[in-house]
């Protein structure tokens, strides 16, 4: 705006020059209404240069940090249409949308294996702090503060941790750089939104040993599982020859009792029938099936008993 300002006065000026030029002339109307014309027209410009320096528009996602003499005043415009002082004001557009930042970093593990390792970072700025960062970091803050500082915060916690550790439990460590990288950024306004392990390098050697840890903990865990096998066919084959064995305990057990409940009854039913067969009764059944050939017979003195049978003799 400040050539658009130069180029009013300069016409201006023209205007000025040719009305000097033209005053003691006589009759020429021509020229005194080009002088004016002119010089309407440089104010034209002057007053439009001014109008369109007394503004400035901050585009969607930015913040508008304004510098007066190159000077930080400290305000900090918003986005849209917004008003400043003319030809004294400049504003410089901070960008405060999610920005990635993606490096390979080394480091050494506790166990002291070298490891190579890729961070992405998602960060942005802090928008009510964008006028102290453009003050004191100016534009360049991403390779003065957040690159030297996922760096060192890698080989901080990576130190921390043997490099198994580093495989084994990726998560933790990955919480652990994001935990210390957003408090070092928070300090400078800016703001770390994730960050990401992409992925661990380690040595031949260690890989090496890992992948021979890895084959041997599977033969470990296959010869375990085996042996369970082995256990658990043992005790279903024990579980199921008890079982049969209470099977046939249980069925010799079953006839014993009907055996039992047999003779018992058996028992009891003679006993009802010799309970019930008195001593006339016998005699009678006897006397009865006797031949035609038994004529003798012997009784007890003491009438207790069926009596001897004799045949008859014949001469």
């Amino acid at each position: 705006m400040s050539g658009l300002l130069f180029l009013g006065i300069i016409i201006i000026g023209f205007g000025l020059y040719l009305a000097l030029t033209n005053r003691g002339i006589v009759g020429d109307p021509r020229s005194r209404m080009g002088s004016k014309i002119a010089i309407i027209v440089g104010i034209i410009v002057v007053v439009i240069s001014f109008v369109a320096g007394s503004f400035a528009t901050v585009p969607a996602g930015h913040r508008g940090v304004v510098l007066r003499f190159n000077a930080v005043t400290g305000t900090i415009l918003n986005e849209g249409l917004q008003v400043k002082l003319p030809f004294l004001d400049s504003v410089v557009m901070m960008d405060v949308r999610t920005d990635k930042y993606e490096v390979a970093a080394a480091a050494a593990s506790r166990d002291l294996q070298d490891v190579r390792t890729t961070i992405a970072l998602n960060w942005r700025l802090e928008p009510n702090r964008t006028a102290e960062i453009y003050r004191t970091l100016g534009m360049d803050f991403v390779g003065r503060i957040t690159a030297p500082a996922v760096q060192e915060v890698v080989k901080q916690v990576t130190a921390r941790h043997r490099a198994e550790d580093l495989i084994v439990n990726r998560e933790m460590v990955r919480n652990e750089i994001a935990d210390e990288l957003a408090r070092r950024l928070q300090e400078r306004g800016i703001i770390t939104e994730t960050v990401s392990i992409t992925e661990f390098q380690f040595n031949a050697t260690f890989v090496a040993a890992v992948e021979a840890k890895v084959a041997a903990e599977q033969s470990v865990l296959q010869a375990q599982f085996t042996l369970d096998q082995v256990r658990v066919e043992a005790r279903q084959r024990e579980e199921k020859e008890r079982g049969e064995a209470n099977a046939r305990i249980a069925k010799a057990e079953g006839e014993a009792e009907y055996i039992r409940v047999v003779t018992d009854a058996q028992v009891a039913a003679n006993k009802a029938i010799g309970e019930s067969l008195s001593q006339e009764i016998l005699q009678y059944i006897l006397l009865d099936r006797l031949g035609d050939d038994i004529k003798v017979m012997v009784i007890p003195s003491s009438g207790q008993g069926l009596g001897l049978v004799l045949p008859e003799l014949k001469p």
